[in-house]
């Protein structure tokens, strides 16, 4: 799920095919065990301008998708409950919720001052991606549902990055947080994570360079 759209079945993932029924499955897996409305649905594959047999067409979808689950062995489900659909998953085989767990159960160790759990922690959750959310997806909703999923891969990367510094883990970080800043250019929080890194690494004219380099990028790209 973090990445681009996956189902796994009994013998691998699931092949979906791509257009309607991938859009369809993917709102559902994000309101895992919700019901998913139909003219949400409807929404998300036409968005403005959907066709009078557009309802028709998702009852197709969702009953394509069904066989396709079934004929999987996978442990996935959908069912009809009015106003739409229900998706059944166990919620420890969504790697969207799995995520969201972790990076709450480390941060309430954090506050507890169990420092080193919570950054195993953050690290298993940030190992659940393999890339951008739901890649490949022709939906402007989604799209913005996948830029908030993404958004908080960046944070608990962020927040880990913190965590580590807090223990005195420099040199180790500099590597990493030159990647993360070059890939994200305008993450301020991890530009000031890297200079932070360096300085206390002994490193203090790279800081510096570091420093003018997120100004430049900043008025370049921001004014």
């Amino acid at each position: 799920m973090l990445g681009p759209l996956q189902v796994r079945g009994k013998d691998g993932p699931l092949r979906v095919p791509p257009g309607r029924q991938e859009v369809i499955l993917a709102a559902l897996l994000l309101e895992a065990n919700r019901v998913v409305g139909t003219n949400y649905l409807v929404d998300l594959i036409w968005e403005d301008n959907p066709p009078e047999t557009a309802r028709t067409q998702v009852q197709i979808c969702v009953s394509r998708l069904r066989k396709l689950l079934a004929g999987a062995d996978s442990t996935v489900s959908i069912s009809t409950r009015p106003p739409g659909y229900v998706l059944h998953v166990d919620t420890g085989d969504v790697d969207s919720l799995l995520f969201t767990g972790l990076v709450a159960m480390a941060r309430r160790q954090r506050d507890e001052g169990e420092t080193e759990k919570a950054v195993a922690l953050l690290k298993s959750a940030v190992a659940l991606w393999q890339g951008d959310s739901l890649t490949g997806l022709v939906s402007g909703p989604l799209a913005n549902k996948a830029h908030q999923l993404d958004e908080e891969r960046l944070s608990a990367v962020e927040l880990r990055m913190q965590l580590e510094l807090e223990l005195g883990r420099h040199d180790r970080l500099v590597g990493e947080l030159q990647l993360l800043t070059h890939e994200n250019p305008l993450r301020e929080r991890l530009r000031g994570q890297l200079m932070c890194a360096l300085y206390w690494s002994g490193r203090q004219a790279e800081a510096l360079e570091a420093f003018r380099t997120g100004r430049r990028i900043l008025d370049q790209e921001l004014g």
